[in-house]
């Protein structure tokens, strides 16, 4: 008996569907480039619960005649290719022929459009795959694109969708790469009826990027500008000194669509070679313009990934590019102001004390002996100065305001200050949770914190995880967070600190991962934050306190990262070294 079978179209459109139609996110990403290809000067995107209740694109782009309106919704229905050579010279955001009746195939959706050389327009309707008739209507110059319950006759999809803030992250993503791309074009997008952005036409990609990013980027961009027969390179990138520990602050164009490229990241890791700790990645803002015969787009069902014909030469423009710019630009974050002989203010406004023999002590002219006094107030601020100075009379010892010196009965342990206290955070944390005793200090001056619209959705995910921690946000107008209360173990957290290093780390599919792994990376990530840092200039009862707090917990030998915390020699060790063996 045969056992292949054709297909119905009912069932090969939900293939379709899911290799276009991943989540809400995908239709809006289809829509706006649809609405980019008929020349819109604005598109206005509406959505409620993370569009997974509605859709709704509107742009004033050239519109459909009706005849053209009818075929829209068929299975490789398009005008933007005819035979096959044209797959190799797109021009055009979409050509595959595939996003409407994918999300028409798995959605409730409309189409209302009028050219704009018209005086009526005309609808047609979809309810999983079943195309309604086509309607003559009233209608502004341009389309109007309706998508209702997305997934609502695939269940089993629709259960994947993740919250409304996740949802939303992730659309707003979308828009921001689709913003960058065309910066001519004015963007709106609109949330259960609470406007998210407003995108007027800006002048520049700098003026949208500044919008986005805030003036801590915008400040210190530094342009790129390469060209090559058939191929041009253009942009902005940052110093290395505002690396992230990752590549989503990496946007990289192909004749103004977003994609990924080894090819590209190859060539800017290797132009910031040297410049970067380990695990660092830049922040790039890149334009490729490509003879379009040179770019295969055609293999990914999204078109985020390309294929070059000469990868060669791309790497190669590339890499000359962002190596120009960084020879250019300013490479270190300035410092702005002395303001005593006692305290420099870095441009992150924080005090750096300075420690010299002549104004850490009045007892420093003394001599030594002096300091031997049994007077126990002499001896008391002599031990400070010594201590300030690098030397002390105790069995610990702080090396470069980074390090623990300590003696033990075997030998020493010198100890990485930040990564010890790291780990005695993340167990006190753990514990203080498991017992119900992680106590949260109302904030005198609650700290408020403006935010992308991708990262606003994000802290709204993050909501409850951090609750639980002791961390109390909330909404505070369009893309603002307030911070009102901090856990009392971390009474000297840096709000705005922590928020920004937290998003820069944490990655779009842990958010929308298991909630108990989020929670406990978000252990990591505080425990990190709140511990002191190296360069950090500790007093004697700070080290003591801290190695006391050791002995609370059996398992301090590495950092939550997995970084050691004390490397330990013995005494027979050290007389090896001083070949006294």
């Amino acid at each position: 008996m045969p056992k292949i079978k054709i297909l119905p179209p009912s069932v090969t459109n939900k293939i379709a569907a899911g290799e276009v139609i991943e989540r809400p996110a995908s239709v809006v990403k289809e829509l706006i480039e649809n609405a980019i290809d008929a020349n819109a000067a604005r598109i206005d995107v509406y959505l409620e619960e993370g569009g997974k209740k509605l859709i709704k694109v509107i742009d004033d782009g050239t519109g459909m005649c009706p005849e053209d309106l009818a075929l829209a919704f068929l299975s490789h229905a398009t005008s933007k290719i005819e035979k096959a050579e044209d797959l190799f010279d797109v021009v055009t955001m979409g050509f595959r022929g595939e996003a409407l009746p994918s999300i028409g195939a798995v959605s409730q959706s409309r189409i209302i459009s009028r050219p704009y050389d018209t005086t009526s327009g005309a609808e047609i309707e979809i309810e999983g795959g079943v195309l309604g008739k086509l309607k003559e209507c009233g209608a502004s110059s341009g389309t109007q694109v309706e998508v209702r319950n997305l997934f609502f006759n695939t269940p089993v999809r629709r259960k994947f969708l993740k919250t409304t803030p996740t949802e939303m992250a992730h659309i707003s993503d979308i828009l921001t790469r689709l913003s960058l791309a065309f910066p001519t074009i004015h963007f709106t997008l609109t949330h259960d009826n609470r406007k998210v952005f407003n995108l007027p036409p800006a002048s520049d990609i700098k003026e949208r990027i500044h919008t986005f990013f805030g003036k801590e980027i915008g400040e210190y961009l530094i342009p790129i500008k390469c060209r090559e027969p058939n191929m041009e390179v253009s942009g902005y990138i940052l110093p290395q000194t505002y690396d992230r520990p990752n590549t989503k602050m990496q946007f990289t164009f192909v004749n103004g669509r977003y994609i990924r490229s080894n090819v590209v990241y190859r060539a800017i890791t290797e132009a910031y070679h040297g410049l970067l700790t380990n695990r660092r990645c830049p922040i790039v803002f890149m334009f490729l313009q490509i003879d379009p015969h040179e770019v295969d787009v055609n293999v990914h069902p999204t078109k985020i990934e390309v294929r070059f014909k000469n990868a060669n030469q791309v790497h190669g423009v590339v890499l000359s590019a962002l190596r120009g710019a960084l020879g250019k630009g300013k490479t270190t974050t300035p410092i702005k102001k002395v303001l005593s002989d006692e305290v420099i203010v870095s441009s992150e406004g924080k005090g750096i004390k300075k420690y010299s023999l002549t104004n850490t002590s009045p007892l420093s002219s003394r001599p030594f002996s002096a300091l031997q006094s049994t007077n126990t107030e002499l001896v008391a601020p002599a031990k400070q100065t010594l201590w300030h100075l690098g030397f002390s009379h105790e069995t610990v010892l702080q090396l470069h305001a980074s390090y623990i010196i300590e003696e033990t009965t075997e030998g020493l342990n010198i100890i990485d200050q930040h990564a010890l206290h790291e780990i005695i955070l993340y167990h006190e944390i753990k514990q203080r949770i498991t017992q119900s005793k992680l106590v949260s200090q109302q904030l005198l001056i609650p700290e408020l914190i403006e935010l992308s619209p991708k990262d606003f959705f994000t802290m709204l995910n993050l909501k409850d995880g951090l609750e639980r921690l002791g961390m109390a946000v909330e909404e505070f107008g369009q893309n603002t967070v307030i911070i009102r209360t901090l856990p009392q173990i971390l009474k000297n957290l840096d709000c705005k600190e922590f928020v920004n290093n937290l998003l820069n780390e944490i990655g779009d599919n842990e958010v929308a991962g298991d909630a108990s792994v989020v929670f406990e990376k978000l252990i990591k990530i505080m425990a990190c934050k709140g511990a002191v840092k190296a360069g950090q200039k500790l007093a004697v009862e700070e080290i003591e306190s801290l190695l006391q707090r050791r002995k609370d917990f059996s398992i301090t030998s590495n950092c939550p990262h997995g970084r050691p915390t004390t490397i330990s020699f013995s005494i027979r060790e050290l007389e090896s070294l001083f070949k006294r063996r």
